[in-house]
């Protein structure tokens, strides 16, 4: 890494993803208002208000209309498999520094990661001070997931359309994943899929395997961390599909859900369940995607911790149910490298009860009102999990611990005392 690397403020300001919609077609229009080379800070700065309105540009207008519909109109990139289950079925034993379940294992969590921004660039150093044996993305690269994107923003290759140092997601000492989400099939998986997944997998003598698939299930004999592709159907029919009645409902692909029944789930398996997807099962702010969570019905009986981002916020929930859906205990990390969203004072869905939200407001030099990005840190001890929520500053923010009960049932048996209260606002320099 050369010394400019490490500088910060060569990267994207979050101003330019504020308001980010997750309708396709006006994602790729937002996309034309990023600035094509890092702003001066402070004085003579262009205001970002006056940045966006570039957008209106004929050449703007033109480079979008062309971009989308040579990105967003055609077949979906096929949903990849384990072909050769023999070889690989997509199940994998957790490890740690040694060879024994009763060894220390680490793991990196992160929502809503690929921005370039100068916040997931600091977070993804915390997370490599973290030296996680995995590093886990939970999906979404931006503007709308396309090639171009998937490597600047992902796997650290600089876009010669832009002055801007790449990010690169850090790498697990024994292994890296990333999830599918929506934004990398607004490019119809044509980044993800073929440019993302053969970089990661497993780690053999510090090399990628490549993740064969987009889902996969990490394990030992006290734990199962299985992560799910909720992406693959959060695209519909272009420019309908955010009609209601044409929304996706994110539900499982048949192929996952083949194998869920046949390779993964059996009912003698009492070991601890953690679920890793993109879009939430509950919100007290957004509606959530709750098909999935009837799907997982089939195999699942007991709580499960639940991991998911989608929402740009830090949000750690009660247990809830949705009708015929699985019990989950939710956490909301998708405060990766978005602009993260400061709780309102009023919920909209009471019935999902929130224990901790983060109200503080993150200090920056844009003028912006956002909160803090961060990730999650997890750490295995045979049957005990500890779980510390942190910002990019290192702060930790929340922490919960947990062990498998008799049965598989999971009981959290410390967690920090964070009554759900608005601190004194902090003042934004």
């Amino acid at each position: 890494m050369t010394p400019n690397d490490s500088r910060p403020d060569q990267r994207k300001d979050l101003q330019d993803f504020v308001g980010l919609s997750h309708a396709p077609i006006v994602a790729y229009l937002q996309k034309q208002a990023l600035p094509r080379m890092p702003r001066q800070k402070g004085a003579g700065a262009l205001p970002g208000i006056f940045q966006k309105m570039k957008i209106f540009l004929p050449n703007n207008q033109w480079r979008w209309l062309s971009e989308y519909l040579r990105c967003r109109i055609g077949r979906k990139h096929p949903f990849l498999c384990y072909e050769d289950p023999e070889r690989d079925n997509g199940i994998y034993h957790l490890e740690g520094d040694g060879e024994h379940d009763a060894d220390e294992i680490r793991i990196a969590l992160a929502g809503d990661w690929g921005t370039g921004t100068d916040e997931a660039f600091m977070v993804a150093e915390r997370i490599k001070s973290f030296d996680p044996h995995y590093a886990i993305h939970l999906g979404d690269v931006y503007f709308v997931g396309d090639p171009t994107e998937v490597r600047e923003n992902f796997l650290g290759i600089p876009n010669p359309q832009h002055a801007y140092k790449p990010c690169v997601w850090p790498r697990g000492s024994r292994g890296t994943f990333s999830l599918n989400a929506n934004h990398e099939m607004y490019a119809r998986g044509y980044g993800y899929f073929p440019l993302m997944l053969p970089e990661l997998g497993l780690s053999i003598h510090g090399r990628p395997q490549g993740q064969k698939a987009s889902f996969f299930c990490l394990e030992n004999q006290y734990w199962r961390l299985v992560a799910l592709d909720t992406g693959y159907r959060s695209i519909n029919i272009p420019i309908i599909e955010d009609i209601p009645f044409f929304s996706p409902d994110c539900a499982l692909p048949g192929p996952l859900m083949a194998w869920l029944r046949e390779s993964v789930f059996r009912p003698e398996d009492k070991r601890g369940i953690i679920l890793l997807g993109h879009h939430q099962y509950c919100s007290c702010f957004q509606a959530g995607y709750t098909r999935q969570a009837e799907q997982l019905a089939e195999f699942i009986q007991r709580p499960v911790l639940w991991f998911w981002g989608h929402e740009h916020r830090l949000a750690i929930y009660e247990k809830f149910q949705a009708g015929k859906g699985i019990t989950a205990f939710g956490r909301c990390i998708g405060h990766g490298g978005m602009p993260i969203a400061l709780p309102p004072d009023q919920v909209i869905h009471p019935e999902c009860q929130a224990e901790f939200l983060d109200y503080r407001p993150y200090p920056n030099d844009e003028n912006l009102k956002i909160g803090f990005n961060g990730f999650a840190r997890l750490t295995f001890r045979r049957e005990t999990l500890a779980v510390e929520y942190v910002d990019l500053n290192d702060t930790v923010l929340f922490e919960e611990s947990w062990k498998i009960e008799e049965g598989g049932a999971l009981e959290r048996t410390a967690a920090s005392d964070a009554p759900l209260r608005k601190p004194q606002a902090m003042p934004i320099s």
